[in-house]
């Protein structure tokens, strides 16, 4: 017996039936979100459980033709605003009902994209700190929209699991100890595969 309003296997568009290993380029926008997720978690524990490897790693074996070109054109829209696009313009933009739009993101990438604008716009404001130390915090924050210093220290507290300050003087720190020879171990295995 069929229950109205279900959609059955046999009503779903090919695409979205095929279950063979899809080939995703190690480039461009994959490339950048690998770079994201995989920096996000070495900085935060916190972000480490938002962000959990194994969670991406299985919902990535299951995409499909059709989940790859929704990625593609959800995640370019999101890079290129630096997270700050209102979701449901999103959504439009992929031709998704708000709703739907959520449900699938989640289900593709293991956190909604609300969660993941948040990140890319912490990412460009610390790239916005480290390449120009001599803007304020005030001024980068409050050009990428957030809304006071309070909300600032959340979001870092959040994503790189401590206070700007904090960051700033360890990023400093670091810069001033470059290492005059190439660090001899080998580089750590990535934890999200795309």
């Amino acid at each position: 017996m069929e229950i109205p309003g279900t959609i059955y296997p046999k009503q779903m568009p090919l695409l979205d039936q095929k279950t063979m290993p899809i080939y995703v380029p190690r480039d461009g926008i994959w490339l950048r979100l690998a770079l994201t997720l995989e920096g996000t978690v070495r900085r935060s524990s916190y972000a480490k459980q938002i962000l959990c490897s194994q969670q991406f790693n299985a919902a990535r074996t299951r995409w499909t033709l059709a989940d790859l070109t929704f990625l593609q054109s959800a995640l370019e829209l999101l890079y290129n605003t630096q997270g700050q696009i209102r979701m449901s313009t999103l959504a439009a933009e992929c031709d998704l009902s708000l709703r739907q739009f959520e449900r699938r993101f989640k289900q593709c990438i293991g956190v909604s994209p609300k969660v993941f604008a948040r990140l890319l716009r912490f990412e460009a404001l610390l790239t916005s700190l480290i390449q120009g130390p001599a803007t304020s915090l005030a001024d980068v924050s409050s050009h990428l929209g957030y809304h006071d210093q309070a909300h600032v220290i959340h979001e870092f507290k959040t994503w790189a699991g401590c206070t700007p300050t904090a960051f700033l003087a360890r990023a400093k720190q670091r810069m001033m100890q470059k290492p005059i020879v190439p660090d001899p171990r080998s580089a750590p295995i990535p934890l999200y595969n795309v």
